[in-house]
């Protein structure tokens, strides 16, 4: 009876130590998948937008790289052109922009925007905002923007929130926003 009740302490001893690592390898590897599916998907997007096989795609390097030189893709944002506006001139990094916009994952799960569903201009409420409060990759697609252009821009993890985990979005996600400049103006403008 005495070895019985030994074998099942060690037992239970050795499923308590086993289980919590499991879980924990279980974490680790679902987090791993996500990113790598995820950098999988901004190769994939990559790949058509570097090709540019119909000219509707438009490739930016982080603002503050060199914009001749070849980047991988981890360091652009890729922008795929919905609509093109009338504008001339483009913000500045500095300045205040405001955008209806709409945020998503690779899954199509929404985290943010001005609007949901689709865009209608003229009913949607657009947010105003210094362009450089954003993440990177969001202030370097609309740097490229003029007034009236409508983009879909994917933003590779790192040029979003990298590593960090944000209300909604897990660590080392592309992010994927539907983007109107509607205006900017420098911060402090006052009309």
């Amino acid at each position: 009876m005495m070895k019985k009740i030994k074998y099942l302490f060690l037992l239970l001893l050795g499923a308590a130590v086993l289980l919590p690592s499991c879980s924990e390898d279980d974490d680790n590897s679902e987090a791993l998948n996500w990113q790598k599916s995820n950098a999988a998907y901004i190769d994939s997007i990559a790949g058509v937008a570097r090709a540019n096989s119909d000219g509707a795609w438009k490739v930016f390097p982080a603002t503050g790289l060199d914009e001749n030189a070849q980047w991988g893709n981890e360091h652009c944002v890729f922008c795929n052109v919905i609509a093109a506006g009338g504008g001339t001139q483009h913000p500045a990094y500095t300045d205040s922009v405001t955008v209806n916009y709409s945020g998503s994952l690779v899954t199509g799960v929404s985290f943010d925007g001005s609007y949901t569903g689709e865009l209608e201009p003229d009913f949607d409420v657009p947010f105003t905002f210094a362009l450089e409060s954003t993440v990177a990759g969001f202030s370097t697609a609309v740097q490229h923007m003029v007034e009236g252009d409508t983009w879909r821009v994917y933003i590779p993890a790192n040029l979003g929130y990298g590593a960090e985990v944000k209300s909604g979005i897990p660590a080392y996600s592309t992010l994927i926003f539907d983007i109107n400049l509607v205006s900017f103006r420098p911060v402090g403008f006052k009309e």
